[in-house]
């Protein structure tokens, strides 16, 4: 298996596949919740602006050889975002998800306003996602080391915030750790994970010698 994948620019597919894995995600469920009508329309929308976002600013998507797994992340070091393209990204979400937008928004500005200041270099792996029902094995675990491999090449670590005990648990297999305490969504108990896994925690990963050329099998 190779690990060395080409950045992708079918935004509508990443964003179908986003769409199909989170379904029954419990953070997606509260900005987008499962009785409104429409509500896939709603999530796709809003999926195809956060990732054309990123990707108009630095950020990378990755899909699998098979369109079943998707990995999306944005860079710190980068141009900062002006006012102006905030101002759009906000206008491109409300424009696509309708009743939904609202909630929307208030998503994405929590996640900045809990994003960590002071963490070293590093890439937010913003979204990561699997279809259900995937037939091909290992179709993450693909994605996951071509990002690993990227962020070694690059002395850069990841950071990223699980939606979901299942997501949180692969995050840690693959070798991050909780930073940082839960960020609750407004008026529940449901949680987004932060977590971080340093250039150091990457250098010595045990999967780095299979990432650079060792065929032995990596598995999840």
């Amino acid at each position: 298996m190779t690990f060395e994948l080409e950045p992708t620019e079918d935004v509508d597919e990443v964003a179908d596949i986003l769409t199909s894995a989170f379904h029954e995600d419990p953070v997606i469920g509260w900005m987008v919740p499962h009785e409104l009508p429409g509500r896939d329309a709603y999530v796709k929308g809003f999926m195809h602006a956060w990732v054309r976002f990123m990707l108009d600013h630095e950020g990378t998507a990755l899909m699998s050889p098979g369109r079943d797994a998707t990995l999306v992340w944005e860079p710190s070091e980068r141009e900062p975002i002006t006012a102006a393209d905030q101002e759009a990204f906000e206008a491109a979400i409300t424009a696509v998800t309708g009743p939904a937008a609202g909630r929307c928004r208030q998503l994405i500005d929590l996640l900045d306003a809990h994003y960590p200041t002071d963490l070293p270099p590093h890439v937010h792996g913003a979204l990561a996602a699997v279809r259900p029902g995937s037939s091909s094995p290992g179709a993450f675990v693909r994605l996951a080391g071509a990002m690993m491999l990227h962020l070694y090449r690059n002395g850069l670590g990841v950071y990223c915030e699980a939606s979901s005990e299942s997501s949180s648990a692969l995050w840690q297999r693959f070798g991050s750790l909780p930073i940082r305490p839960p960020i609750l969504l407004p008026g529940t108990d449901i949680a987004l994970t932060p977590l971080y896994m340093s250039i150091e925690d990457i250098t010595r990963h045990p999967a780095l010698p299979v990432l650079l050329g060792d065929h032995q099998p990596l598995t999840a």
